[in-house]
């Protein structure tokens, strides 16, 4: 039987999937924490998310994206572009999924993508923790948290800790959920 608190918990996960806007720009910093390196390696650009589209263009440094449409999973860093396999099973679908539903406010839908243990926490926004005991071996994501802002429903910062203890922070700010969105910033570029 689940208990009083697994209830709230639900209830404030249902309550975001259903008020998370569903159209986003933002600014957005990247930190990478990786083991050996004594400063994270940080990014920063454009998040703009639409209709289940998602691209990060960034600034810094200048001409890295990351692009998520329906058919696509697209990355270019350090001018090497990367068409990444999104077919059923594969690592890079799940986290193309995670991505697509941090946006949504999915945060059941993430627990269950990740095969992840959902916990719930006030802080002053709405943290979920999602954690997942990974095989030797097995790729994903050991714990996920998300926090999203109490009124707007707006994701505001999401940690990847992967199961070598290597983690990637993205904060977003800067929010607006008017503007129109230029659906070719969903588009892989040619080059």
């Amino acid at each position: 039987m689940a208990s009083a608190a697994a209830f709230a918990n639900n209830a404030v996960a249902e309550q975001i999937k259903q008020h998370a806007p569903q159209k986003v720009t933002c600014q957005f910093e990247q930190q990478k924490f990786l083991k050996g390196m004594a400063k994270p390696v940080v990014s920063s650009g454009k998040l703009y998310y639409q209709d289940g589209n998602m691209a990060m263009w960034y600034t810094q440094p200048a001409g890295d994206y990351l692009i998520i449409n329906p058919s696509q999973f697209v990355m270019q860093t350090r001018g090497k572009k990367r068409e990444l396999n999104i077919k059923a099973g594969s690592a890079f679908l799940t986290l193309k999924n995670t991505l697509v539903m941090c946006m949504q406010g999915n945060i059941q839908g993430i627990a269950t993508e990740n095969g992840a243990t959902l916990t719930y926490a006030n802080n002053g926004g709405h943290e979920f923790t999602l954690t997942k005991e990974l095989k030797k071996g097995e790729r994903g994501y050991a714990k996920i948290v998300l926090l999203y802002d109490a009124k707007t429903y707006l994701i505001t910062s999401m940690t990847l800790v992967e199961a070598n203890g290597n983690y990637t922070v993205y904060v977003m700010k800067d929010a607006n959920t008017t503007a129109n969105i230029d659906g070719n910033l969903f588009k892989v570029p040619a080059k």
